[in-house]
């Protein structure tokens, strides 16, 4: 559940009928307030108490609402990742046997190996809540990398197109980075 820390992804309907309901309770009780001060009485202590949790509890909700609003694309955004920098490294290991197989110069794999430790580090990433779109794009953009990557090794465009490949892994890079630094 989302008190635990362990997010759940609610529907927008679900968090805007809790929002509701939440106010509902809000107005209710400070109606009984008002209703017990109007009439003369005292307003017990227990009953502004309440009051106050209401309160609370609305504040605490509106404050999360965004991240929970949010938490479905994220949850999405977690997939691609995974599996983008997965199949990024099955390619590697394909290009590696290709270079093998076709008897291609072994000089590619100072090219491969880099590419390979890279996805390899592309596995811990995770869709954080403030940059998951961003490294959910820079994972999708992996992939125009790893297509320009397999058809510079296997000779079908030139090797020139290696100085794409390298600013696409400078571009993937930068978007998965993260912004900790930023905020200090």
């Amino acid at each position: 559940m989302w008190a635990t820390g362990e997010p759940v992804a609610e529907t927008e309907h679900d968090l805007h009928e809790a929002h509701r309901s939440l106010t509902r309770a809000l107005a209710d009780q400070h109606d009984r307030v008002v209703a017990s001060a109007s009439g003369g009485d005292a307003v017990a202590d227990e009953a502004f108490e309440d009051l106050v949790e209401c309160a609370q509890a609305l504040l605490t909700f509106e404050q999360q609402l965004p991240g929970r609003l949010a938490e479905p694309q994220r949850l999405r955004s977690q997939k691609v990742i995974f599996w983008c920098w997965r199949i990024q490294s099955v390619l590697a290991f394909a290009l590696i046997a290709a270079v093998f197989l076709t008897g291609h110069t072994l000089w590619w794999l100072l090219l491969i190996l880099p590419h390979l430790a890279a996805t390899f580090a592309g596995w811990s990433l995770k869709a954080t809540p403030k940059e998951h779109q961003a490294r959910r794009n820079a994972a999708i953009g992996l992939h125009v990398v790893g297509v320009l990557f397999v058809l510079v090794v296997l000779g079908v465009v030139s090797a020139w197109f290696i100085i794409a490949v390298l600013v696409g892994w400078a571009v993937v890079g930068g978007a998965c980075l993260d912004e900790q630094g930023a905020g200090k």
